[in-house]
């Protein structure tokens, strides 16, 4: 298959100096940041990322926002 992608001028350059670097073909490098770039992203649980969340303390409790409900109705249904 035979993708094309615009590269800026600045990460086509760093791009260009990585692969000469390493000596290996433009074909093999995008291959392999592909690869690299699927296997983080199926690596990750979705359990990993909440447990940095942090409460917004600008946001009123639960409690709060509460007290200005109406009060069950009891024949709902």
């Amino acid at each position: 298959m035979n993708i094309s992608v615009y590269l800026p001028d600045a990460l086509k350059m760093r791009f260009d100096a990585y692969v000469r670097k390493k000596g290996v073909s433009t074909n093999r490098a995008v291959r392999k940041a592909i690869e690299l770039l699927l296997q983080n992203e199926s690596d990750k649980n979705w359990g990993d990322w909440i447990n940095e969340l942090e409460a917004d303390p600008s946001f009123p409790n639960q409690e709060e926002l509460r007290k200005d409900l109406k009060p069950q109705r009891e024949d709902i249904l």
